[in-house]
């Protein structure tokens, strides 16, 4: 997991490098300060007077020192905060993109609230991690180093006893780091549910509101919101527990290096051949601060790098899940009629639980195909392995006689166009909406779309026209209103194919009329698949499929399908 993170920071060394060598500058010029501040003591209390020429002389020094200390200080994380800003900025759009390449399965088994968490929250943890502990976790060996090295060379005893102590700081953050980073993984996982929670519950609010849920789903969440608050306290108890208890530890050995400092001084003991002064044991004291401050930082960002660590692991998850196969080797689909084949086709999501086993159909080029049949009878299926949003486990398609597998994905879906039951607009005009699969279309086109679908008329009414700006999915237009828009885009792709999944379902009887007529214009020398619920609707189609089990039970023209007194003679005698 370390090694993957470094690999986002190589592209930022360069900061890096520089930021380490001004941490490693800071900590020798902090460490270089303690003997000035001992020789301004002992000139302070010299046994002739103060000497005030050496005490000006050593506090300047002291004050250059410490100020150049500190100003490189505040330049080395401010680099390395550069650095982590865009090693995360690098992951998020990897971690985008491989969303965005993803199949249609990854989403259709995961919340969407959680994978949104981890693009975000997971994300800045890491950034959190990165930017804040490298200086110090860097800065913080250069110190304890350093210092320690002055500290033998001034009094080896006094060292040795401040070596001896320290190792107990060590072996108790090491033990709540063990025991808390389980803790700080189940957090995060527990953040992203309550985030897939709360964009769920977001989505289907209106659906909330008119069953009154709002009781139980304010249940619901307090439940999770009550675990996530259990594990982060525990997590975040865990992680307190480090600073305080190596500052105690910190603390004994200060006193340690006071008390044997003053005893040798008491006792005119040497050291390093020279007679300890008040001077030297101020010096003493101030490494013996400065050893204990880096331990203790050192121990503070520990919770934040499991917390990263913990956010990498789920961003690295999605990075390691498997794409759509790359198939930019292959062939564009070159579509010269619109016609649509398919031979034994099998499929199934769960593999235990087949749900095509053997479906086969010709759909004629400009023909008008209907599919109706109960729920999860395989419908929308259909219309999923024929955009290879899914693939089949057997058997071939075939658009304009070529088999779907040897071409492009992209070049196979920009021959269809779809308008789904569930409309989906995004925060811009109403006109990128319309253009959204077409961004090169001009006004006109645009306008034209809207006139077929018959959503001129409205748009125009608008505060801005095709201008207006459409937030939160169109929840500014009716659904019906936002269903045209969709038909509008379908319309302006202007491809051979057309998909239609019940797309008049939110469209009021006046409006529909006119819908149909755009489709009517829309769907000539068009081959077009009809997703129905509403019977009525379909009743004039070149072919209508019954369709249960993943398998097409009775096929025919609305004439033959009810003189049969079949399955599709039950489907339109129940819907009465």
């Amino acid at each position: 997991m370390i090694r993957r993170l470094l690999k986002y920071l190589k592209k930022y060394r360069a900061a890096l490098i520089v930021s380490s060598l001004f941490a490693i500058l800071s900590g020798g010029l902090l460490l270089i300060g303690p003997l000035f501040l001992g020789k301004a003591v002992d000139a302070l209390t010299a046994e002739n007077g103060v000497e005030w020429d050496a005490l000006g002389k050593n506090l300047v020094l002291l004050s250059v020192f410490y100020v150049s200390g500190a100003v490189l200080s505040y330049l080395s994380p401010l680099l390395s905060g550069k650095a982590a800003a865009g090693a995360v900025t690098d992951m998020r759009n990897d971690t985008f993109r491989r969303i965005l390449s993803l199949p249609l399965r990854f989403f259709d088994t995961r919340p969407h609230g959680d994978v949104i968490t981890r693009i975000t929250a997971d994300c800045e943890n890491i950034y959190d991690g990165i930017g804040q502990s490298f200086v110090q976790l860097f800065s913080g060996v250069v110190t304890v180093v350093g210092t320690m090295i002055a500290m033998f060379v001034i009094s080896p005893a006094i060292a040795a006893a401040v070596l001896c102590i320290t190792p107990l700081s060590l072996i108790i953050a090491r033990f709540v780091v063990i025991r808390t980073a389980r803790l700080f993984a189940a957090q995060q996982k527990k953040t992203g549910e309550l985030g897939a929670h709360v964009e769920e519950i977001l989505s289907g609010i209106r659906t909330v509101h008119e069953n009154s849920m709002e009781d139980c789903e304010q249940g619901r969440f307090e439940e999770i919101n009550a675990e996530l608050y259990k594990v982060g306290r525990s997590a975040q108890f865990g992680g307190a527990l480090i600073n305080p208890s190596t500052r105690l530890v910190n603390n004994i050995s200060y006193i340690c290096v006071g008390l044997m400092g003053a005893l040798f001084a008491v006792s005119g003991i040497t050291a390093g051949g020279k007679i300890i002064t008040v001077g030297v044991i101020a010096t003493l004291l101030s490494y013996a601060t400065q050893f204990a401050k880096p331990i203790n930082e050192i121990a503070g960002v520990t919770t934040q790098i499991q917390n990263a660590l913990a956010s990498a692991e789920r961003i690295m998850n999605i990075l390691d899940e498997q794409p759509e196969p790359d198939d930019s080797g292959l062939d564009r689909l070159t579509v010269s009629e619109g016609s649509v084949e398919i031979e034994h086709l099998k499929f199934s999501y769960v593999p235990e639980k087949p749900l095509i086993t053997d479906l086969s159909l010709r759909a004629e080029p400009g023909s008008v195909v209907a599919i109706v049949g109960p729920t999860g009878a395989g419908k929308t299926t259909i219309v999923n392995l024929l955009m290879r949003f899914y693939e089949p486990l057997g058997g071939t398609i075939r658009v304009s006689g070529t088999d779907t597998q040897t071409v492009t994905r992209d070049s196979l879906r920009d021959a269809f166009s779809m308008v789904l039951q569930d409309t989906w607009l995004f925060t811009g005009s109403v006109r990128d909406n319309i253009a959204y699969g077409c961004p090169g279309a001009s006004d006109e086109q645009v306008r034209e779309a809207a006139k077929a679908a018959c959503a001129h008329s409205f748009i125009r009414r608008l505060p801005d026209g095709y201008d207006t700006l459409l937030t939160d999915g169109g929840g500014n237009l009716s659904g019906g209103q936002r269903q045209l828009i969709t038909i509008a885009r379908a319309m302006l792709c202007d491809s051979p194919v057309l998909i239609l999944d019940e797309a008049t379902s939110s469209v009021d009887i006046v409006t529909e009329q006119y819908v149909r007529q755009g489709f009517g214009n829309l769907m000539k020398g068009r081959t077009s698949f009809i997703i129905a619920h509403r019977l009525a609707t379909i009743r004039n189609a070149d072919l209508i499929l019954v369709v249960d089990g993943g398998n097409i039970v009775e096929q025919g023209t609305y004439s033959e399908l009810m003189a049969r007194r079949g399955r599709y003679w039950g489907l339109e005698n129940a819907g009465r």
